[in-house]
């Protein structure tokens, strides 16, 4: 499931794998409350949840990315400015409507997309730079 965590998408960072199996819980979190209709209740928490997780996990993932000198930081950059406006956006839209199906369903989309295209890809991209990296430091 797109939910799951495995070693394959370690970082080796251990603060950075944290913050990851945090956001695949509080996405499962939404799924299964929405599956026990119970998704008004949980999709407060994950706005919250994602407003703290993306300032964070993105200035550490970033400041990770930068140490490193990972070819790869300002596309990967882009795309979590890009995320943090959709945040926000999801943000405005509970403010102004209150929890609703259309809001769970497009925070749903949001987030399977989001572990989908960068998580599952962009972020592992990511960390075969720094298995990479880790290797030449240690031959």
């Amino acid at each position: 499931m797109i939910t799951s965590w495995n070693e394959e998408m370690a970082t080796g960072c251990d603060e950075i794998d944290s913050q990851h199996k945090d956001l695949l819980r509080k996405v499962d979190d939404l799924l299964r409350a929405s599956k026990a209709l119970r998704g008004h209740e949980e999709i407060a928490r994950l706005i919250w949840f994602l407003k703290r997780y993306v300032r964070k996990h993105f200035r550490d993932e970033e400041r990770l990315q930068l140490t490193s000198g990972y070819p790869g930081y300002q596309l990967h950059k882009a795309q979590h400015d890009h995320f943090y406006r959709e945040v926000n956006r999801l943000e405005a839209r509970f403010a102004k409507e209150g929890p609703n199906t259309n809001l769970i369903v497009q925070a749903i989309q949001m987030m399977c997309a989001w572990l989908h295209d960068h998580f599952h890809r962009v972020d592992m991209e990511l960390v075969a730079y720094l298995r990479e990296m880790n290797k030449s430091e240690h031959q």
